[in-house]
């Protein structure tokens, strides 16, 4: 179980990392890929830039292109990137805040061909944010794009399980 947990942490970071990349340019879009609308997402603690959160948007009606993703910087600001094209397609999305950091990590060589890492994993934003059912926060995107700031209040340290 404890390995499970581990692959999917990492994927989401290399997820999350892909997403972040925006290397694509638009002759690399997939045909049937909906035009994306600009959104760039502010989060703020106490009224302070947060920086280093991950924002997913997740659309409330499924959809291939309906999940997006980017990470704020020192401003507290996130573009958020539709699979590496900077963007969003017009909906409704729900929008998830998370910080996981991962202390003490060490590299363990594992028989099985994987590397497995150590150390004790942390959460710095409110558990309410971090999933779906519970954030208070949604957007809906439009044609104009969407701008716009939440306050996730002061910064958290929650241990979530040692790695």
């Amino acid at each position: 179980m404890k390995s499970i947990m581990r692959i999917i942490l990492l994927f989401t970071f290399s997820l999350a990392l892909l997403f972040q990349t925006g290397c694509n340019t638009e002759s690399d879009r997939p045909a049937d890929m909906p035009r994306l609308y600009p959104v760039t997402i502010t989060v703020t603690g106490d009224g302070q830039p947060r920086e280093e959160i991950l924002v997913n948007l997740i659309a409330k009606t499924p959809a291939k292109y309906g999940a997006a993703s980017g990470t704020t910087d020192a401003s507290g600001d996130a573009k958020i990137l539709t699979y590496g094209f900077v963007g969003v397609p017009l909906g409704e999305y729900t929008v998830t805040l998370s910080r996981i950091d991962i202390e003490g990590m060490t590299r363990v060589e594992n028989s099985g061909g994987w590397d497995e890492f150590g150390g004790q994993v942390y959460q710095y934003v409110e558990d309410k944010y971090t999933k779906a059912e519970s954030t208070p926060y949604s957007i809906t995107v439009t044609e104009k794009g969407v701008k716009e700031t939440f306050e996730i209040g002061a910064p958290v340290r929650t241990f979530v399980r040692n790695n």
